[in-house]
C-alpha cells in the first residue's frame, strides 16, 4: 500500500507539467503575436498554430483545448475587429471556426503521432530488455554448458567442424583448441574407431543416435592414454529450412560404473573359477587316489580337466632312456577325435625345437606360461612342417605347460591348452595348473612307489629263496660229508686212514668257504647299504694280485671245462687301492666268467689306461639279453635263472659299488649267446686319502 502516493504523485507533478507547458506556450505565442501584430495583423493565429501543436504534442488532448480555448478568446478580444468585443463579426466568427477545427486535427494528430511514439519506444524498450535478458540466457547457458558435468559438442557441416567443445570435452580429449577443427583431424583415433563414420550417419540420415558404455580413449596429463567409457548421443542440429546443418553431441563419463561392473563380473566370474578349481581339486584328488595304475590315473585325470579347465590336456611320461612317451591328448569335442590322435603321434623331444613349449618345460624343469598364442608364434613352436600342421589345427591362444617333478626328478609334463573356447590363463591359473600337476606327480610317484615296493617286496621273496637255497648247497654236501665221515669212524674203531679224512676235510673246506663267501656278500651289502663300508687304501701293483686270483680259479675253471688265458702287460701297474676289495672285485669278474663260460676259454687282460689300470674278463659263454644289461649291477638282480645257476645276484652290485669307491667304473658288453665282456678302469688314486668311506 505505500506505493500508492508516491504513484499519485507522480501523476500529478506530470499532469501539472503538461498544462504548464501548454500554459507556457500560449503566453509565448500571446508575447510574440502582440510584439509582432502591427506586421502581421491579418493572420493572427501562427503562433497560436503553434502554442496549440506544442501543448497537443508535449499533453495532449487537455493542455491542447485549454490552449486552443484561450487561443479563441484572446484572439477575438485583442485581435479580431472589433476589439475587446466577445462578438465578432461573421467572418471572425468564420475564421475563428477554422482555427478550432484546425486546433483540433493538429491536435489529433499531435495525440495519435505522441501515441504512436511512446508506442514505439515502449517497444523499443521491450525489445531492449528482451534483448537484454537473451543474451543473459545465452551467457547463462553457455556457462551452464562450458561447465556442465557432461561433455558437450555442437558441429556444423557435413565435415563436422567444432563450434563448441565444454570444458570437461576438452580434458576428455586433452587439448582445448577443437573449436574451428575437423573431428576427424582433431582425433586422430576417431576415424579407426568408427565414430566418423557415425557422425555421417547421423548427419545423412538426421536419426539421433544413443550408444552406451562406448570404450573413448582419454589422454592423460602425462602422455599417457587411458580406456574410458561414455553414453553418448548424437542429435542433429537443423536450420530455418528444417535441413540438417549439424550435430550437437552429449556424453555423460561412466567410467566408474563400467570398472566397477566389471570388477563385479571379473569377482563373480573368479569366484565361479574358484569354486570350479575347488571342484577340480577335489574330484582330481579323488581320481588320483583311486587307483594305483599310474597311466590310469594321468589318464583319468585329464579328462577330468576338459573342459573346465582346458579344451586340451596333454599328459607325457618319461620313458627309460631320456625320452618321453604322450599317454594321453584329452579334448572335449568328438570332432576333434581324429585330430587327438594325431596328437598322440607327436612326442615331447628335448632335443627338439628349444622355443616349444614342453620342450623348455623338460630342459629348465620349470613352468611354461604363455597367455596369448598367435597362429605365427604357433608354427614357431613346431618341430617340423606335419607338426606345424597339427598344431595349426588345434588353433591354440594360450598355454601352461607343467612339469611333473619329484625330488628333483622329472616324470613327464602336464599341457594345458585353450583353443576353441578362447579363454585365456592367467597367473592364478598358472598356479593352479601347478597345484594339479603337484598332486598328479606325487600320485605318479606313490604309483611308481608302489610298484617298486611291490617289485622289492618280490625280490626279497624272491632273494629268501634263492639264499635259502644258496646257504643249504654248501650246507647239504657238508652235512652228507659229516654223516660219511661218521660211518667211517664206526667201521674203524682205530684211526681212521689220513687218505680218507682228508677226502673228507678238502670238501668240508670247499663248502666253508663257499658259505662264508655268501654270508660275507650279505655282511658287504648290508655294510653298503648302512654306509659303514670302508676302503683301506695302500700303495700296491695290481699285477700280481690279477695272477694270484686267476691262479686260485684254475683248478675251478678246470673242473668245468674253460682254460683262463691271462694277459698282463710287463710294466709295472702301481695305485693307491684297496687290496681285500680289489681282489673281491676280480674273484667276483672272474668267479662269473667261469661260472658262465660254458667250458669256453676266459681271456683275462690288464693294461694301462688314462694314467691308471683297465682290466678285462672276457668269456664266450651264454651271454646276456639286451633287457637285463641296464639293470645287470642292481642288488638282487640276475640275468639267468636261478635254478640252472646258483648265485644271490650281489656279486656284480657289491663290484659296481667297490669300483666306484675307489674312483672308478666298471661296464659290461654282451651279446646273447657269443659271451660277455666286464670292463673296469681305475685310477692310479696316488694322491688319494689313506681310507674311503663307501657312500
Amino acid at each position: 500500500m505505500p506505493p500508492r502516493p508516491v504513484q499519485h504523485r507522480r501523476l500529478w507533478a506530470s499532469r501539472t507539467g503538461r498544462y504548464g507547458v501548454a500554459l507556457l506556450s500560449f503566453l509565448a505565442a500571446c508575447a510574440v503575436q502582440a510584439g509582432l501584430a502591427s506586421f502581421i495583423p491579418t493572420t493572427p493565429y501562427l503562433f497560436f498554430f503553434g502554442a496549440v501543436m506544442v501543448s497537443g504534442w508535449w499533453g495532449g488532448w487537455g493542455p491542447a483545448l485549454v490552449t486552443t480555448a484561450l487561443s479563441v478568446l484572446v484572439v477575438d478580444l485583442y485581435f479580431i475587429e472589433p476589439l475587446l468585443d466577445l462578438a465578432p463579426g461573421a467572418g471572425g466568427a468564420i475564421s475563428l471556426g477554422v482555427f478550432v477545427l484546425l486546433a483540433l486535427m493538429m491536435t489529433k494528430l499531435n495525440v495519435m503521432l505522441r501515441k504512436a511514439n511512446a508506442e514505439r519506444a515502449q517497444l523499443l524498450e521491450r525489445e531492449r530488455e528482451a534483448r537484454s535478458e537473451a543474451e543473459a540466457g545465452r551467457a547463462q547457458l553457455h556457462a551452464l554448458f562450458r561447465d556442465a558435468p557432461a561433455c558437450i559438442i555442437l558441429m556444423k557441416g557435413p565435415r563436422h567442424v567444432y563450434s563448441f567443445s565444454n570444458t570437461m570435452n576438452n580434458a576428455l580429449v586433452g587439448r582445448d583448441d577443437l573449436v574451428g577443427k575437423e573431428a576427424r583431424h582433431a582425433m586422430s583415433w576417431a576415424e579407426a574407431r568408427g565414430f566418423i563414420a557415425l557422425l555421417d550417419e547421423v548427419y545423412r540420415t538426421g536419426v539421433p543416435f544413443v550408444g552406451n558404455a562406448m570404450p573413448f580413449p582419454r589422454l592423460l596429463p602425462n602422455g599417457q592414454t587411458q580406456e574410458s567409457y561414455l553414453n553418448i548421443v548424437y542429435q542433429p542440429t537443423r536450420n530455418e529450412r528444417g535441413e540438417v546443418d549439424g550435430i550437437a553431441g552429449f556424453g555423460f563419463d561412466v567410467t566408474d560404473l563400467v570398472r566397477a561392473r566389471q570388477r563385479a563380473e571379473a569377482l563373480t566370474l573368479e569366484l565361479q573359477q574358484a569354486e570350479a578349481r575347488d571342484w577340480l581339486l577335489a574330484e582330481a584328488g579323488a581320481v588320483l587316489s583311486s587307483s594305483l595304475d599310474d597311466e590310469d590315473t594321468l589318464r583319468n585325470m585329464a579328462k577330468l580337466v576338459v573342459p573346465t579347465f582346458a579344451d586340451w590336456c596333454l599328459v607325457d611320461v618319461a620313458e627309460p632312456g631320456g625320452t618321453f612317451r604322450r599317454l594321453e591328448a584329452a579334448h572335449f569335442r568328438p570332432e576333434d577325435d581324429a585330430l587327438a590322435e594325431a596328437i598322440l603321434r607327436h612326442r615331447p623331444l628335448p632335443g627338439g625345437n628349444p622355443w616349444h613349449p614342453l620342450t623348455t618345460a623338460l630342459r629348465q624343469a620349470e613352468a611354461v606360461h604363455i597367455e596369448h598364442v598367435t597362429r605365427e608364434r604357433a608354427a614357431a613352436f613346431a618341430h617340423d612342417p606335419e607338426h606345424a600342421r597339427v598344431l595349426q589345427a588345434v588353433g591354440m591362444v594360450s598355454l601352461i605347460s607343467v612339469p611333473l617333478m619329484v625330488r628333483g626328478q622329472v616324470l613327464g609334463t602336464l599341457t594345458f591348452v585353450q583353443s576353441h573356447s578362447g579363454r585365456h590363463y592367467s597367473a592364478t591359473d598358472l598356479a593352479f595348473a601347478k597345484e594339479l600337476s603337484h598332486r598328479a606327480a606325487l600320485s605318479l610317484e606313490n604309483a611308481r612307489l608302489y610298484a617298486e615296493a611291490r617289485e622289492a617286496i618280490r625280490l626279497r621273496d624272491e632273494f629268501m629263496s634263492i639264499a635259502s637255497h644258496e646257504l643249504k648247497t654248501p650246507l647239504t654236501p657238508l652235512s652228507l660229508k659229516l654223516q660219511a665221515l661218521t660211518r667211517e669212524l664206526a667201521r674203524h674203531p682205530g684211526p681212521i686212514p689220513r687218505n680218507v679224512v682228508e677226502s673228507y676235510v678238502e670238501v668240508g673246506a670247499r663248502q666253508v668257504k663257499k658259505l662264508a663267501e655268501l654270508v660275507g656278500d650279505l655282511l658287504d651289502v648290508s655294510r653298503i647299504t648302512a654306509g659303514r663300508l670302508s676302503l683301506e687304501l695302500e700303495e700296491m701293483e695290481l699285477g700280481p694280485l690279477v695272477r694270484e686270483v686267476v691262479a686260485r680259479y684254475e683248478p675251478q675253471a678246470a673242473r668245468t671245462g674253460s682254460t683262463l688265458l691271462l694277459d698282463v702287460e710287463a710294466r709295472c701297474l702301481r695305485g693307491r687301492w684297496d687290496r681285500l676289495r680289489l681282489e673281491q672285485v676280480i674273484t667276483n669278474l672272474v668267479d662269473n666268467a667261469v661260472k658262465y663260460g660254458r667250458g669256453k676259454p676266459i681271456h683275462v687282460r690288464l693294461q694301462p689306461h688314462d694314467g691308471g689300470a683297465r682290466l678285462t674278463v672276457r668269456d664266450e659263454g651264454i651271454g646276456i639279453a639286451p633287457e637285463h644289461l641296464p639293470r645287470l649291477f642292481g642288488r638282487f638282480q640276475r640275468a639267468v635263472s636261478e635254478r640252472n645257476y646258483g648265485g644271490l645276484g650281489l656279486g656284480l652290485y657289491i663290484t659296481r659299488t667297490l669300483v666306484e669307491a675307489m674312483g672308478g667304473q666298471v661296464y659290461v658288453e654282451s651279446t646273447l649267446g657269443q659271451g660277455s665282456t666286464f670292463t673296469v678302469d681305475l685310477p692310479s688314486n696316488l694322491g688319494a686319502e689313506q681310507a674311503l668311506h663307501v657312500p
